[in-house]
């Protein structure tokens, strides 16, 4: 029977510090975007965000899914 053997600490690829970097470079950016940056994939990125303690919120106004526009819709 074979022992297994547990890290201390989790491997991670993405840095710390470049990671904040980027959110502070691009903070309406998508995990997939980001995670083309990095050369990872977006589960990624969002565990590290997480790890950091970074929550993003999208600002509906400068996102890029919702035109600069008023819609139709009367309110």
């Amino acid at each position: 029977m074979h022992s297994k053997t547990t890290r201390n600490v989790k491997p991670s690829k993405i840095p710390n510090d470049a990671l904040r970097k980027d959110v502070e470079d691009h903070p309406d950016d998508y995990h997939y975007e980001r995670a083309r940056r990095f050369n990872c994939t977006a589960p990624a990125i969002c565990k590290a965000l997480k790890r950091l303690g970074i929550s993003q919120k999208k600002d509906f106004r400068t996102s890029k899914s919702v035109p600069d526009q008023k819609s139709d819709v009367s309110e």
